[in-house]
């Protein structure tokens, strides 16, 4: 059983790094009810004993001595890349319901062996696959530049051990400094989004930041509760269009009809948890959604261009028309693009 179960940890080991508290859910679902204590035991004994010029285990130590364990070979650096860091957090942490349906956790899962593909011949079948027969258009994809992958490993650091970081970053046009509370990494739109606690004027309030926003990030000496926040945070999403912040914390029923050409695409996709379509006589469709009304919804709805048109309520009516009709003016008298003093508040147009 021992030796069983070190196979297992040594597997696991191989196929991505791995910290004491991830392994123990998965060596349970592999019937082995272990202490803490003992998978500890046993990555040390792995790391002394699988230590050859040719693969070893590499050991990383975080904060409040976690340490993370890896097996690497003579191939790759002695530690954990950030390019490789990133992509596999992001693979983890951001694949969607869908594709993990699709996908599966196991070979079993992938392969249908219902219809005669036994799992035997997986590693022929993938050899078959033509290397460009499935493309990335990368279109909108976030570029992760150095000190990007420096900041998300920070900010899974400060998540991780609930430490309040100072960030600098861009509010529209000007940088700011803000202590924050990181609570939680969203990717949304083909990037990461920062969702946490921000003190302002002694008052703390949710607020979302995009990674590209930030300048640079400082760790605090001091740590935050995360009691009671769990369902804050759910709440404070549910409410928003995507993640952006809004002035109006009021949540609409919004009513929007939609062309048949675009209904077809739009009616296939997730963009809110409440939303609902239905199909008109005229082949035409019926958008609904309860939310609150920002600047990410007005852009969304601007995209479709005529496509689209707002039936309710009267006030996100208004707001569209006026936006639309600021654009046609700067292009009617050639006017240069403008940053709005806040983008977050949806009723400043232009200013």
């Amino acid at each position: 059983m021992q030796i069983e179960r070190i196979l297992a940890v040594i597997r696991f080991l191989s196929m991505g790094p791995e910290t004491v508290a991830t392994l123990n859910p998965k060596l349970k679902s592999l019937g082995y009810n272990c202490s803490e204590r003992t998978i500890y035991r046993d990555l040390t004994k792995i790391s002394e004993v699988l230590n050859t010029p040719q693969i070893h285990v590499a050991v990383s130590e975080g904060v409040f001595n976690k340490k993370t364990w890896m097996i690497v070979s003579s191939e790759n650096d002695s530690s954990l890349s950030f390019q490789e860091y990133v992509n596999l957090f992001l693979i983890e942490h951001f694949k969607t319901k869908w594709l993990k349906k699709v996908t599966g956790d196991t070979l079993s899962q992938i392969m249908d062996v219902k219809k005669g593909v036994s799992i035997d011949s997986f590693p022929e079948i993938v050899q078959l696959v033509p290397g460009n027969s499935v493309v990335n258009s990368e279109w909108s994809e976030f570029i992760y530049k150095s000190k990007h992958k420096k900041f998300l490993k920070e900010l899974l650091k400060a998540i991780t051990n609930k430490i309040v970081v100072s960030i600098k970053c861009y509010d529209h046009e000007h940088l700011v400094d803000v202590n924050f509370e990181p609570m939680r990494l969203i990717y949304h739109r083909g990037t990461v989004h920062l969702l946490g606690c921000h003190y302002k004027n002694s008052n703390k309030a949710l607020h979302v930041i995009e990674l590209d926003a930030i300048e640079s990030i400082a760790v605090l000496d001091k740590r935050f509760n995360m009691k009671g926040n769990q369902k804050l945070i759910d709440n404070y999403l549910h409410t928003k269009f995507g993640v952006h912040d809004t002035a109006d914390t009021k949540v609409y029923k919004i009513v929007i009809h939609i062309s048949k050409s675009a209904g077809i695409y739009i009616s296939n996709r997730f963009w809110h948890k409440t939303q609902k379509f239905k199909e008109l006589s005229d082949g035409s469709y019926q958008m609904e959604m309860q939310c609150s009304i920002n600047i990410e919804l007005v852009g969304w709805i601007m995209s479709w261009l005529e496509h689209m048109k707002v039936v309710s309520p009267a006030i996100l009516k208004e707001h569209i028309a006026d936006r639309a009709s600021y654009i046609h003016q700067m292009y009617k008298n050639n006017q240069d693009p403008i940053s709005p003093k806040d983008t977050d508040n949806w009723k400043i147009i232009g200013e």
